[in-house]
């Protein structure tokens, strides 16, 4: 999670969706860098409004804007079988290598503990009532918008270079069935991302 105080603005850190690349990029513009343990750099929406945004806000004069990327569902869960899937992944309990695509959604939908315990994009977002929380999504495969927001409200230039990228692996493929139980599972992340174009 990324704050400026300054610029009214809170980037949350969604998972797998350049977080690390915003966090070098945008670091020297922050009033607050929250990065290393996952479990603080990844704060959702939930847990901010609940332990830090009256803190954050007491220092500024209007709210703060809260924003992050959201990937498409499939992709999202691509990129983190990918990443768990890399050599030398430091929990074994956590690691894809040796598990299908198809069996890494299918132990996400069933919520089995270890590797596919990832939780969801749209859980992130929301707030105490199930809602969107957050107030501006960015389609993260148009990072170009959101860079381009970024650069206008910081007031600079903005590149963002390609950092900490999930490993190439063959075999991202879904059996019908499971396909169908993903989309109708996790039909809200498919709706929010959808929402965005």
């Amino acid at each position: 999670m990324l704050v400026s105080l300054r610029h009214r603005l809170v980037i949350f850190a969604m998972p797998k969706c350049a977080s690390t690349a915003l966090e070098h990029v945008l670091a020297t513009d922050m009033d607050l860098v929250i990065q290393g343990h996952p479990g603080a750099k990844h704060t959702n929406y939930r847990k901010y409004d609940r332990h830090l945004r009256r803190y954050l806000e007491s220092f500024t004069k209007e709210p703060l804007e809260t924003v992050c990327l959201f990937r498409d569902p499939l992709d999202w869960l691509g990129s983190w079988w990918r990443y768990r899937g890399r050599p030398g992944m430091p929990d074994p309990r956590k690691s894809t290598a040796g598990m299908s695509f198809d069996a890494f959604v299918t132990a996400h939908l069933d919520g089995a503990p270890g590797a596919a315990d990832i939780g969801r994009q749209s859980r992130f977002v929301a707030d105490k009532d199930g809602g969107i929380g957050i107030d501006g999504i960015f389609r993260y495969e148009d990072s170009g918008a959101f860079v381009a927001y970024l650069a206008e409200r910081l007031g600079r230039e903005i590149a963002l270079p390609r950092t900490n990228v999930s490993p190439v692996r063959a075999g991202m493929e879904l059996s019908p069935e499971t396909d169908a139980r993903l989309r109708a599972e996790v039909a809200r992340d498919f709706e929010i991302h959808a929402a965005l174009g």
